[in-house]
């Protein structure tokens, strides 16, 4: 249930950006908000590393957010790599849902704080579900859709 509910949220924020150009993917239609549709997908990219890529190498790090643009993600969304950055989030799907496929929900796992798989699929959703609703806003702005 927890991996098709993440599923099912995952392909919603590739739902939200059908249909759009780079430059309305890029777009940040909700000023002052640095916010855009490929920023939130940089975002739950990063996400995925986080979260489930951690679990297989726990220093693994960040893709888009570094020392010198701690933001990038959200930030640093461009036309330029927009549908790129979609093709990117659909491969860290893929990884992550090899990676977790490999444990069991009460396995657990880190360093200082102890998590279980239950929780990093629980935080995943959670991360998902609440951007989604940012999507929504986004979309809605950008050219009028709206819905699931």
């Amino acid at each position: 249930m927890l991996e098709s509910w993440l599923d099912y949220y995952r392909a919603s924020v590739v739902h939200k950006c059908a249909g759009l150009t780079p430059a309305q993917l890029a777009s940040r239609p909700c000023e002052p908000s640095p916010i855009s549709l490929a920023g939130l997908v940089r975002h739950l990219t990063e996400m995925e590393r986080a979260f489930a890529h951690r679990l297989a190498d726990r220093d693994l790090g960040l893709l888009y957010c570094t020392d010198d643009d701690p933001d990038g993600d959200f930030e640093s969304a461009s036309e330029r790599t927009a549908l790129q950055d979609v093709a990117i989030l659909r491969e860290h799907w893929d990884r992550s849902a090899e990676i977790m496929a490999g444990y069991r929900l009460d396995d657990e796992f880190g360093r200082a704080e102890r998590r279980t798989l239950r929780w990093t699929y629980l935080y995943l959703i959670k991360e998902y579900a609440r951007h989604l609703g940012h999507a929504d806003l986004l979309r809605e702005r950008i050219d009028g859709v709206t819905g699931e």
